[in-house]
């Protein structure tokens, strides 16, 4: 898919004006910014010389190296990728086992829209684990939401807290959904963000099932240097239930739409549904949190 104006953002947050290191990135990324992105950016990078230059210079859709190497200020920035129609860096199938001099070369690793493409998908995601150093970071960008047939895949926010954990040396910096209108979602200017609560804290499945596409974003950073997925990736949801301790128990609105639906049966499904609509969507302001 490429990076676009969110992408920017959420890595500005994580960069907070470093300069020097190291970036790689799964393909060569390009980068798409309307003119109301460039707006917004050029008062957001104000202080910032080479980035005011390097916005004075964009165009529509080019390759994402400069603005590593001019806003972000990294000193190299590799792209990895299966073939070198465009130019990459290294060729390596990122799902296949990863070549030594790779691993644990760099400070960021940016898959903007790969990881979906990959059949062989836990290989792939380990390999992404283990191009960053310790006290590196992994930035994730990937279809979430009404984008089935863009890849292999759409994964979920539960996902992204159960790979990037302690127990495969990670800590989550944040996953935010960005939601489209457009199935080319760089097409779509101003799209609302918004935080995703880990499943494990909210109490069960966060779900989003809505008419449009959603992109989710992910970063974590690499505390401690384990081999990913030593231990199995289990869903939370069933690690509370096979520990014996989820317990459900009607509150009072449950039981009450359980006494009105002995005599009145079409009532609860009503209720039901509408509840239903409400919980799987950015609506549901216990799971989900506006940012922009």
């Amino acid at each position: 898919m490429g990076l676009n104006y969110n992408d920017l953002r959420c890595l500005m947050e994580w960069r907070r004006g470093e300069s020097g290191g190291k970036v790689t990135t799964l393909g060569r990324l390009t980068l798409t910014l309307h003119p109301k992105d460039v707006s917004d950016l050029r008062q957001k990078l104000a202080n910032n010389a080479g980035a005011l230059a390097w916005l004075d210079r964009y165009r529509w859709a080019e390759f994402a190296d400069d603005m590593f190497r001019e806003v972000f200020k990294f000193d190299t920035v590799t792209s990895i990728d299966f073939s070198d129609y465009e130019g990459a860096t290294v060729i390596q199938d990122i799902g296949a086992p990863l070549r030594p001099d790779l691993i644990g070369q760099f400070d960021l690793a940016v898959d903007g829209g790969t990881l979906e493409h990959v059949f062989n998908f836990p290989i792939a995601v380990g390999n992404l684990m283990r191009l960053v150093r310790v006290g590196g970071a992994v930035y994730t960008q990937s279809p979430c939401n009404s984008l089935a047939g863009h890849g292999f895949y759409q994964f979920s926010p539960e996902l992204m807290y159960r790979v990037f954990s302690s127990q495969n040396g990670f800590e989550i910096s944040f996953v935010r959904v960005a939601m489209a209108h457009n199935l080319s979602v760089e097409q779509t200017t101003g799209q609302h963000v918004y935080d995703v609560l880990d499943p494990a804290k909210y109490g069960g499945r966060v779900l989003l099932a809505c008419q449009n596409p959603a992109v989710m974003m992910s970063l974590a950073v690499k505390r401690s240097d384990v081999e990913p997925f030593n231990e199995p990736v289990l869903q939370s949801d069933y690690i509370e239930k096979w520990s014996g301790e989820a317990l459900v128990r009607l509150n009072w609105k449950g039981r009450l739409v359980e006494r009105i639906g002995r005599p009145f049966a079409f009532l609860p499904r009503l209720i039901t549904k509408f509840r239903d609509r409400k919980d799987a969507s950015v609506r549901n302001v216990q799971a989900y949190k506006r940012l922009w």
